[in-house]
């Protein structure tokens, strides 16, 4: 069972539960163990026969259905609307897709009010130690004694945090799943729900971002690099993002004099396509950050978001947490230096805000006046 499950379950006996995240994150094993405990039939919109079954809404005597990819349909908006408008008092509804189901809804969304949205990460740490529970926001300021195990640390930082190369654990089924995947990514996923035609050039950007990671990302070089106009590599990069193939974070810029305000860093969903140790260590971090905030803002925990600094002095600190858009905990990820970097000093005297320099050894814990030093395989343990 995920972390997410128990949530999903309440929620859906109050509206329609949307739940959105990358292809092969377990989506579809979440849906089926629910309704294996609620009662309830399984659609895909992917497959023809689901789709007649669809249509027709064959599923309404049902107590829950689960409506997979259902967002390749042109009038998805509308058909739920009209589903759940009129069955709501019987039917519980899950729509699941490999698309952010939030950009799709948006323009006039006639769905507002009717539902909850989820989304569903990678394995993390501290969801493999405990996925009966996702920590609250205050868990993190606490210095605490946390069970962590080093060893399943290691096999994330390897294998990444999907759940087919994880529990495989080997470079063999690693390798396949990784091509398998690219493969599938751009000759479906890129070319069912998008007008791009020139999909190996994307195959070849998507080869392209793991050596970007950590670095501010210049859509200049990227467009150099595969010879096509910048608003097409602005336009891919979108596209990617929406199909939980990279994230992107902005630069926080309030109160920040000097800060830089256009460029942003990207990150892979899948951390275990960095090949640098360096970057896909920052990679790691990032994403149990980013799916740390995201999830607190789906439970309702406060509006929290994720974002970086940097000045044109070029200091910078790698992550940078906001709750109601104020700073409120800095985030550095080092490989092994455990004294706190300079620029993760003045930024946090400069913000009045706490801060953590993660390494990746184990066995590290100590404070730097108001930094926190900390191995990762720890203090990530603590996060949802």
């Amino acid at each position: 069972m995920r972390s997410l499950s128990p949530f999903i379950e309440r929620d859906l006996m109050k509206k329609m539960v949307f739940l959105s995240g990358p292809r092969q994150v377990g989506k579809t094993t979440l849906a089926k163990q629910l309704l294996q405990r609620v009662g309830g039939q399984y659609y895909n919109w992917d497959f023809a026969e689901d789709r007649e079954e669809i249509l027709k809404k064959s599923f309404i005597h049902h107590k829950c259905v689960v409506l997979d990819e259902l967002h390749k349909y042109e009038r998805w908006k509308n058909f739920l609307k009209g589903t759940y408008d009129k069955y709501r008092d019987t039917l519980q509804m899950l729509v699941t897709g490999s698309a952010r189901l939030d950009v799709y809804r948006r323009g006039g969304d006639s769905l507002v009010g009717r539902y909850f949205l989820f989304h569903l990460h990678p394995f993390t740490c501290g969801e493999l130690l405990r996925p009966d529970r996702i920590g609250r926001p205050e868990e993190l300021l606490i210095a605490q004694e946390t069970l962590y195990s080093y060893d399943g640390f290691e096999q994330l930082l390897t294998f990444g945090g999907f759940p087919e190369p994880f529990f495989a654990a080997t470079k063999e089924a690693h390798s396949r799943w990784s091509l398998q995947r690219r493969e599938l990514l751009v000759r479906e996923e890129i070319r069912d729900l998008t007008n791009i035609s020139l999909l190996t050039l994307v195959e070849h950007l998507l080869l392209l971002l793991p050596s970007r990671i950590g670095s501010l990302l210049s859509i200049n070089s990227l467009k150099e690099d595969l010879q096509v106009a910048y608003n097409t590599v602005r336009q891919w990069l979108e596209v990617l993002e929406r199909l939980y193939i990279i994230f992107t974070l902005k630069p926080y810029t309030t109160n920040i004099s000097r800060s830089i305000h256009k460029e942003k860093k990207v990150y892979l969903w899948d951390w275990s396509q960095v090949t640098d140790e360096g970057a896909r260590f920052e990679n790691m971090v990032a994403s149990h950050l980013f799916k740390a905030v995201s999830l607190w803002r789906d439970l309702g925990y406060g509006d929290f978001d994720l974002s970086f600094l940097r000045d044109r002095e070029r200091r910078e600190v790698d992550f940078c947490l906001t709750k109601d858009r104020r700073p409120w905990l800095l985030v550095e990820a080092k490989l092994a230096e455990v004294r706190p970097e300079d620029s993760l000093i003045s930024f946090s005297e400069r913000l009045q805000v706490p801060a953590v320099q993660l390494v990746q050894r184990p066995g590290v814990d100590k404070r730097v006046g108001n930094i926190r030093i900390a191995s990762a395989a720890s203090w990530l343990s603590t996060l949802p």
